[in-house]
């Protein structure tokens, strides 16, 4: 609008300097024009400061126009991982970026998803677990970041503590290697037995323990099924984000992983998405002093974050 009246200004001094130099002849038209210049001058004047006090109340004038927003699709579990999100979505729209639970029930098809690009990153597994579905897929995976971990937990409904057990007790453990590690290195810790010292993550079972220093009953199964059948044993391993869902108080437990567990949850991308700037955002956040005190003072040590 300035630009404008501008324009009209200078248009009425050009006519005035040409009016100005017809002579006296012209006197009483150039006095009639000019007078004529002047009212259109001045109305253009009214009209553009009508037309910037419209924009004004409009707020249009200087107005940027807002940045677009950016939707991250994840597939992770229900408890804690989704609250865990949920607990850093206001840091998350500050930064533009809304999150988008594709799906919070763990299926076989996950991993599908994650390495097809139906979604931008997935937040359920930890490193073994990844370097397991790479080699199972054929697929190369790359963490953004640890969140949080879920120590591996023995759990009872017959025993309050784990000097209780009574000699022979019968304890469920799962029958996936990664898992059945952590449970197994627990009962080594604990004093129960002694493992090969070549044991690991990817060949982890009952195969691998070389003695038993107390006995023990150690049955194998689907970690699915183990809390549903829980009450057939005397003690019974899961991970703390199971026993979170399954509503069991995790405050209650015979033995359980260190805080120094390896086991970190992870943000998991493909190549598609490891210079992803929104993805290395998200984890920024995720790792943040605010998030971590809501993981501290919400999961009683059932989940504690990563260090």
């Amino acid at each position: 609008m300035k630009k404008k009246l501008a324009f009209i200004m200078a248009g009425a001094f050009t006519v005035s300097a040409l009016l100005a130099g017809c002579g006296n002849n012209g006197g009483s038209q150039e006095a009639a024009d000019t007078e004529g210049v002047a009212e259109d001058t001045a109305s253009a004047a009214d009209d553009t400061a009508a037309d910037d006090a419209q924009e004004a109340e409009n707020g249009t004038e200087a107005e940027e126009p807002s940045a677009e927003k950016v939707i991250l699709k994840c597939v992770c579990d229900l408890t804690p991982h989704s609250e865990i999100l949920d607990a850093a979505r206001d840091a998350l729209a500050a930064e533009g970026i809304e999150l988008n639970f594709v799906s919070t029930t763990w299926d076989a098809t996950w991993n599908d998803m994650l390495i097809d690009g139906e979604v931008d990153f997935a937040y359920f597994m930890h490193v073994p677990a990844m370097e397991s579905i790479e080699e199972e897929m054929g697929a190369t995976l790359y963490s953004m970041g640890g969140i949080h971990v879920e120590p591996y937990t023995c759990f009872s409904y017959k025993y309050a503590e784990k000097d209780d057990l009574p000699e022979n007790a019968v304890i469920a453990i799962p029958n996936d290697a990664s898992n059945e590690y952590r449970a197994l290195k627990v009962l080594e810790a604990e004093g129960y037995l002694k493992l090969n010292p070549d044991i690991t993550a990817a060949n982890a079972s009952v195969n691998e323990i070389e003695e038993y220093l107390i006995p023990i009953e150690i049955v194998e199964m689907d970690q699915a099924n183990i809390i549903p059948s829980a009450a057939d044993f005397d003690a019974y391993f899961v991970n703390a984000n199971r026993a979170l869902e399954a509503g069991i108080d995790t405050s209650f437990y015979l033995m359980r992983e260190g805080e120094d567990s390896e086991y970190a949850n992870i943000i998991t991308v493909t190549e598609a998405n490891k210079d992803n700037e929104h993805i290395k955002t998200l984890v920024k956040i995720l790792q943040s002093d605010d998030v971590k005190n809501f993981i501290t003072e919400h999961y009683n040590g059932a989940v504690i974050p990563a260090k």
